[in-house]
C-alpha cells in the first residue's frame, strides 16, 4: 500500500510540472442497440432487435503525461434507456408479444487516451465503468390465442394490469429488476475542431453489464384490486427462459441476465483553454496559431 501511495504521489507531481491541461464540457447523445442478455433466451430464439437513445452531459479533463502522452479522465451522466423486444410461438398454435423497458439514470468515468492524425482532427479511446440507478421499468407480454383471444399481462413500476376476460388493477409486492446496474466500456472515434472552442465528436462504444438485471432473489405476488383483494403468486423467473411456462414453480432455474448495448454517439463541448491556447493535445515545441 505504501509504495501505491507514493507511485500517485510521484505521478501527481510528475503531472503538476508538465502537463499541459484542458477541461471539456458539452452533451451526449446517442443509440443503441441494446439486449438483456440471457444464454437461454438468445438459444431459444424470441429476441428481437431493439434499440434504444441515451442522452446527457459530459466532462472531461484533459493533459499529456511525461509531455508525450496525451490522456485524461471523463465523467458523463445520461439518462439511459434499455431494454428487450420478444416474439414467440407455442405448441397449440398460440403465439405472443412482449416487451421489457429499462430507465436509467447512469453515472460513468472513463480513462481516455488520443493523438493528433491532423492539426485539428483527433483520434480517441476511452475505457471507464458505469454506475446506473433504475428510474422505470416497464414489462408488458400479450398472448394471442389460436382464436384471436388475447391474454395482457403489464406491469409498470409494481402496477400490474392483467386482462384476458375482464380487466384487473393490481399491485405487485417487488420490484421485478435490481435497483442498480454496473457496465464496463470502451469506445473509440474522432474528434473535430470546429472553432477555437468548440469540439464535434463521433464515436462507437461497447457497454457490457457486470451485475444482474433481474430480481430472481424475490418472491412476487399481485394484490389485485377485486371485492375481497385477491392475492396470487407470480412467478416470472422460475423458469429457463422467458415467458415460457414455468416447469417448477418452487425452483429459479433461470441464467443471469445483463444488459449489453453498442452504439454510435455524437459529443458537442466546449473548451476551457490553458493560457497558452493548446490545440487538441499539447505537445513539446508546438505552436498555436490561434
Amino acid at each position: 500500500m505504501k509504495k501505491i501511495i507514493i507511485l500517485i504521489t510521484c505521478l501527481a507531481a510528475q503531472l503538476a510540472s508538465s502537463a499541459q491541461n484542458e477541461g471539456r464540457f458539452g452533451i451526449i447523445a446517442g443509440v443503441n442497440k441494446t439486449s438483456m442478455s440471457n444464454a437461454a433466451d438468445k438459444s431459444f430464439g424470441d429476441m428481437l432487435p431493439t434499440f434504444k437513445p441515451t442522452y446527457g452531459i459530459e466532462a472531461g479533463y484533459h493533459f499529456t503525461l511525461f509531455k508525450s502522452i496525451p490522456t485524461g479522465f471523463t465523467f458523463q451522466l445520461t439518462q439511459n434507456h434499455l431494454g428487450q423486444n420478444y416474439r414467440g410461438y407455442y405448441q397449440d398454435s398460440s403465439d405472443y408479444w412482449a416487451y421489457r423497458r429499462l430507465n436509467y439514470i447512469r453515472a460513468g468515468l472513463g480513462w481516455h487516451f488520443g493523438t493528433n492524425i491532423r492539426r485539428q482532427v483527433s483520434a480517441t479511446f476511452t475505457i471507464g465503468a458505469t454506475m446506473g440507478m433504475l428510474t422505470s421499468f416497464q414489462d408488458r407480454y400479450e398472448l394471442r390465442r389460436y382464436n384471436n383471444d388475447r391474454l395482457i399481462m403489464d406491469v409498470k413500476n409494481n402496477d400490474v394490469t392483467f386482462y384476458d376476460t375482464k380487466n384487473l388493477k393490481g399491485t405487485l409486492n417487488n420490484s421485478l429488476f435490481n435497483k442498480t446496474d454496473m457496465t464496463i466500456f470502451a469506445s473509440i472515434g474522432m474528434d473535430f475542431l470546429l472553432s477555437k472552442r468548440v469540439v464535434f465528436g463521433v464515436l462507437a462504444r461497447y457497454d457490457n453489464g457486470i451485475s444482474p438485471v433481474e430480481n430472481t432473489a424475490a418472491k412476487f405476488s399481485v394484490n389485485y384490486q377485486t371485492t375481497p383483494t385477491t392475492i396470487q403468486n407470480y412467478y416470472p423467473y422460475n423458469t429457463k427462459t422467458i415467458y415460457r411456462t414455468p416447469i417448477d414453480p418452487t425452483k429459479i432455474l433461470r441464467e443471469e441476465t445483463v444488459n449489453k448495448y453498442a452504439g454510435i454517439y455524437l459529443t458537442l463541448k466546449y473548451r476551457v483553454f490553458n493560457k497558452e491556447k493548446i490545440e487538441f493535445w499539447y505537445k513539446e515545441n508546438q505552436k498555436s496559431n490561434y
